[in-house]
């Protein structure tokens, strides 16, 4: 059976995020969910980020993990890899991922992104062509990068509440994740 991990970013999240929804969903079908509230999401440092992902993960069977990260927390999953390079989680959904800080100067330690090679992995990027973070052509570059699919949204901004509240797309990823 497969574990899920949810991850925030940059401010934590809310009710109305499609993270939020989707952690209902997993319960509703008696999903184990790791949905950390990350501490300090408005002044986020990455060793902090790091301690608190490395103890939830601590005693959970990793080749079965199912990730699901927005934004910052895709940043986040990025560098555990790099420091964690023999985890290979069964399927990784990033969304929004930036490439850089973004101009915003309490992100900078989560960055440089590490090299990571990823393209004999279950990962896909997900991102929006009006991001107002990240433009289209940095979610190309991260891609090709780490050597894994993108999939473009039109009109999706960030892709986060309220827009993707409860975003049927992701659901039935990963309802089919879990009958597999």
């Amino acid at each position: 059976m497969a574990t899920f991990l949810l991850l925030h970013g940059y401010g934590g999240t809310h009710p109305e995020h499609w993270q939020g929804y989707l952690a209902n969903h997993l319960k509703d079908k008696k999903q184990i969910i790791f949905f950390p509230d990350l501490p300090n999401a408005n002044q986020p440092k990455l060793d902090e980020w790091m301690d608190y992902l490395e103890q939830e993960l601590e005693n959970v069977d990793l080749s079965d993990l199912v990730v699901a990260a927005h934004s910052l927390g895709c940043t986040l999953w990025l560098q555990y890899l790099a420091k964690h390079p023999d985890v290979r989680p069964k399927k990784v959904f990033l969304v929004s991922p930036p490439l850089n800080d973004c101009g915003i100067e309490e992100l900078a330690n989560f960055f440089p992104l590490p090299d990571l090679d990823l393209g004999d992995q279950a990962y896909q990027i997900i991102g929006s062509d009006d991001d107002n973070f990240i433009l289209q052509e940095e979610f190309e570059t991260l891609a090709d990068k780490l050597k894994i699919p993108l999939k473009i949204l039109p009109g999706a901004g960030h892709i986060n509440a309220p827009m993707h509240g409860d975003w049927e797309w992701m659901n039935n990823q990963m309802t089919k994740l879990i009958s597999n």
